[in-house]
This record gives structure tokens, sequence and C-alpha cells, in this order.
């Protein structure tokens, strides 16, 4: 029922996305002023006032390219600001600067692991203006309501902003409220399980050694903890990634985002014989389910709650592509919307993810074209027993 609410907000918000936002005529002062005001209206992509504590997304055509821009988790004080648009100006054309004014524009860069282009801005209490140029005579302003209260913004702008802020837009495009934490600010129940049973699958298949890779949030911390604790109950060593693998070695990532696909793209770049060879793959903690971590690596193997192939999961991704051109699906971001529909997960199941597709379409084969990994595969390869 949410997110019929929703999309039909969508619909009705869309009649306003050609706006003519400036011509070619460099304007200034009160005047410049006056077309953002003007400007400032009826963008709202998903639907309702602008409420502080919500992520505010707001799209704007301009020039024949469609912006769309999220700002969160909108308060006072630094938010995180994602830009998408129809067109790659962040590396083709030029550059997007994000900021509230002419004195504080700063460039909108690529995030590790996520796609879209990412900015810090920071916002007053009450009405504030994030203003997005992608040239000198094209300012796009973007009223942000944030309120008064000044909660910590530290992990919404940190390594973990990213997967923060599209869980949290999806979350309200399924007609809820945004989380109340970041997926990253701890290590859930059912990612806890999925690991645990990533662990004793590798123990039975005779592995001698994991090397874990980790970063310092606490939802890797935990990870970590929990996953050196059930290999050592195992017999199992727990080393370094950077330490040579032995016979039976398996990789394990438990890390965010961004260091994941930096440290996973770091080894796909070097010479194949210079690359460690671990004989029992590379296995990805669940919330890693995200194209530009899959990306960065052959191949690897996750443990998940749900299929990219079931009802729920293709009306996000279609849903997703609809109303947000340009962002990918990813595995956080569904949770956060099948939890604000009242979803149940699945049994655990393993899924073999590559972006190379090189199997032909079959009945326990995935090949999508504009779900999760166009051109790319998720395979079942067995279930996981609790």
């Amino acid at each position: 029922m949410g997110a019929a609410v929703i999309a039909g907000g969508l619909l009705v918000g869309a009649a306003s996305y050609a706006v003519a936002a400036g011509s070619d005529e460099h304007r200034s002062g009160n005047a410049l002023e006056q077309q953002w005001s003007g400007q400032a209206q009826g963008q709202q992509v998903l639907g309702g006032a602008r409420t502080p504590g919500v992520p505010s997304v707001q799209r704007l055509r301009h020039d024949d390219v469609t912006f769309t821009v999220t700002v969160a988790p909108a308060r006072p004080g630094p938010n995180l600001v994602r830009v998408d648009s129809a067109h790659d100006h962040g590396r083709s054309g030029p550059p997007v600067l994000v900021g509230t004014g002419e004195d504080d524009l700063v460039r909108a860069v690529p995030r590790p692991g996520a796609d879209g282009l990412w900015a810090v801005v920071d916002l007053p209490p009450g009405s504030g203006t994030v203003v997005v140029t992608h040239g000198r005579e094209h300012r796009l302003p973007f009223t942000v309501e944030t309120g008064t209260d000044r909660p910590e913004t530290a992990t919404w702008t940190g390594a973990e902003g990213p997967e923060c802020l599209t869980a949290a837009s999806a979350a309200v495009l399924a007609g809820g409220p945004p989380p109340a934490e970041c997926p990253g600010d701890g290590l859930h129940a059912g990612d806890a399980e999925a690991l645990r049973s990533m662990v004793r699958m590798l123990v039975d298949r005779g592995v001698e050694e994991l090397a874990v890779e980790y970063d310092d949030s606490a939802r890797s911390r935990s990870a970590l903890g929990l996953v050196r604790e059930a290999a050592t109950e195992a017999g199992v060593a727990v080393v370094s990634p950077d330490d040579p693998p032995g016979a039976r070695n398996a990789l394990v990532v438990v890390s965010g985002w961004g260091t994941a696909a930096r440290h996973l793209g770091a080894v796909s770049a070097r010479p194949l014989r210079e690359q460690p060879i671990r004989s029992d793959g590379t296995w990805l903690a669940p919330w890693l389910l995200t194209p530009g971590v899959v990306d960065a690596t052959a191949g690897a193997v996750l443990a998940l709650d749900f299929d990219i192939r079931g009802t729920a999961a293709r009306e996000f991704s279609q849903t997703l592509a609809e109303y947000f051109p340009g962002q990918a699906p990813t595995g956080s971001a569904y949770l956060a919307w099948r939890a604000a529909r009242g979803g149940e997960p699945e049994p655990l199941t393993l899924y073999a993810a590559s972006r190379a597709a090189y199997m032909p379409a079959s009945s326990g084969h995935h090949e999508t074209t504009v779900a999760w990994f166009p051109g790319g595969t998720v395979t079942p390869v067995g279930a996981l027993t609790h």
C-alpha cells in the first residue's frame, strides 16, 4: 500500500521535472536568487513535504539532462549529497560541484563500491539550499529542511555513508520511515547467521586458512570477531589477506563497500601471475551485494536470505530503475525496502556472483537485463543449514 502511494506521488511530481533551470545568459545577485527560488518548488521525487531527518530526493531537468539529488540525513551540520544524472558529467563533461553557495562549492566525486557522484555539504538549521552546478552558467538549487536537532552525522558522511543513504532512501521509497541506524553501525542477526553458515561450509569443504579483509566500522569489527571465533573453534587459522595463501585458503571479506572495492580491485589489477591463488575462492559478507564490489573481483560467493529473481526483489529493482534512474540495486537497499514493506527473510542460500556472463541461461542460472547485474550472473549454488 505504502509503495503504491509513493509511486503515485512520483508520477504526480514527474509533471514538474521539465523545468528550465536557467539560460545561456549569465545571472547574478537578486536575479539569480529569484531564479533559484522559482526552481526550488515541485521537484520532490518521494512526494509530500520536505521533512527533517528524512532523506531529501529531488529531481530537476536541465539542458536535456535529468539530475536526481539525494541529501541525507537532512539535519543541521555535515550532510552527504548524492548526484545522479543521465549523462556522466563527473567524468566526460564539466565537473559537478556541490555546495550551499558560490563560496563553498566542492567537486562531487565517485566513491569506491558505489555508483553516483558524492559530496559532503554543511547545512544550517531550518531551511537550507544545496546548489549543484555543472558549468559556469548552470546553477541548480535544491531546498532542504533540516529542523533544529543536531544528531551525530559522522556515519552518514564517512566511509559507510553511501550504503547508509541508499538504504534510507529505499525504505522511504517503500512507504516507511528511514531506518533508525545505518547498516554499518552494527552486525545484524541475519548477517551474523549468514557469516557463521559460510564459515561452517568452508570448514566442511576442508579449508585450512581464512584470510579476512575488514575495516574499522563497528559492523566489520563485530564480523571479524565472529569469523575468528568460529574458525578457531573449528581449528582453522585466520590470517591476513597480505599473507601468501596456503594450499587450502579462502578470502572472507567483511569490510564496508569502499574498502572491499578498493582492496579487491587492487588485487584484480595486478598481473595474473602476481595475484594470490586462493583454492577456496572469495566469499563476501551479505551486505557486499553491490555492483561496485562484485565488479572488483572475477567472482565471489555470498550467503543471502533472498533471491534476486524473486517477485519482491524484481519489483524493487524495477521501481528503482523507474524512479531513480542510474542507481543500481544493492543488497542493503533491498533489505531496507523489504523491512519497510513487512517482508520476511527466505532460507539462507549460497549464490555465486559475477558481472562477466559466460554461461548460457538455464533453470538454475540468471542473466539479468534491467535488474541487479546487467550482463552478469547470480547463480544459486546450494542451501545453507542453520
